[in-house]
């Protein structure tokens, strides 16, 4: 973000409205396209085993509607066509005896866990991403003593909650104020990119900063103790503005990023349509076969839908007059 709306979205692209709008652009229709998927295949699902069993947030629905309020449908009706508050949705319960939804610190205490009734249960991080591009505009040009100030107000709002024993899930993981930290933090490897960019920098350095976090991501579950959560946060961050300039360039890592989003907003679907159709089959062969399943139905979206909306993005940017755009940036 700090990339595109530094060196994208400036002279004549300097436009809130074009930003915001971008950005939804490239979040929702490929939501949607699951979304109505999910509830149609639900539909069909209950109405040919013929109860609603509960494996489906449709389900829930069906089970609970009686006992929720018109504020409580509203909510969930709202936050999973907008996809914004789905992460509140994680600091709160349903109260089955007046309808009303209640304040929790602990979700995975409460029955029925609220979570249920998201269709795209995965989507409250997209909800985080939706509450920063809102304010990132006023944000990431800032001076590096701003957004320093900035981090120090998050870590601080982080280590007063653990004092008060709000440590685990979703205070820790969900809560946008303590999340923000990590959206800074990309500020600042922007800031030291820019630095770096046009130094005489051995093309290896980058390159090995890059292979040393690919090798620390694939053995970081082997490595015991706490400490090391602190430590690949730390060396990931500072390696990130030497990562990108070494990745900036490569079409395959930029195909790779194409397909994120959809992999990401389909993936809990195409499980759990494979694991019902494949009941028996070993945990193995049926991960497989879900991981390949998923990789397939991401390109299709990617195919079919992604690229023709992207034209349609770019073409709402207008090039200056030399021409010339990063490549990096023009598709983000």
């Amino acid at each position: 973000m700090s990339l595109i709306l530094n060196e994208k979205y400036i002279n004549a692209n300097n436009s809130y409205k074009l930003f915001i709008t971008n950005r939804l652009l490239k979040l929702y229709p490929i939501y949607y396209v699951v979304l109505f998927l999910i509830i149609i295949v639900s539909c069909f699902y209950i109405f040919f085993s013929g109860h609603a069993d509960g494996s489906t947030s449709l389900a829930y629905y069906i089970k609970y509607y009686n006992t929720m309020g018109l504020g409580s449908l509203i909510f969930l009706f709202f936050t999973n066509i907008f996809i914004f508050f789905q992460d509140a949705v994680m600091f709160l319960g349903l109260n089955t005896k007046n309808g009303h939804l209640f304040f929790t610190t602990d979700f995975k205490l409460t029955k029925p866990g609220l979570y249920n009734f998201l269709f795209i249960p995965q989507a409250w991080s997209i909800s985080l991403e939706l509450m920063f591009y809102l304010i990132a505009p006023f944000i990431v040009r800032r001076n590096i003593k701003v957004i320093a100030a900035l981090i120090l107000v998050s870590l601080s709002v982080r280590v007063f909650l653990v004092l008060h024993g709000l440590k685990e899930d979703p205070w820790n993981y969900r809560f946008f104020p303590n999340e923000l930290v990590f959206f800074l933090l990309g500020n600042v490897a922007y800031k030291v990119y820019t630095k770096i960019k046009n130094m005489p920098i051995n093309k290896w350095i980058p390159i090995s900063f890059f292979l040393i976090i690919v090798l620390f991501t694939l053995i970081y579950a082997l490595i015991p103790g706490h400490i090391k959560h602190y430590f690949y946060t730390l060396l990931f961050f500072s390696f990130l503005p030497f990562i990108f300039l070494a990745t900036k360039k490569w079409k395959t890592d930029s195909y790779i990023g194409e397909l994120s989003y959809p992999i990401y907003i389909c993936h809990l679907f195409i499980a759990a349509i494979i694991s019902h159709v494949f009941v028996g089959y070993d945990k193995e062969i049926l991960n497989i076969f879900i991981i390949i399943a998923i990789l397939i139905f991401s390109y299709v979206l990617n195919e079919l839908i992604v690229k023709k909306i992207e034209r349609f993005r770019q073409n709402r940017v207008k090039t200056p007059k030399d021409g010339k755009l990063y490549k990096a940036i023009v598709t983000k």
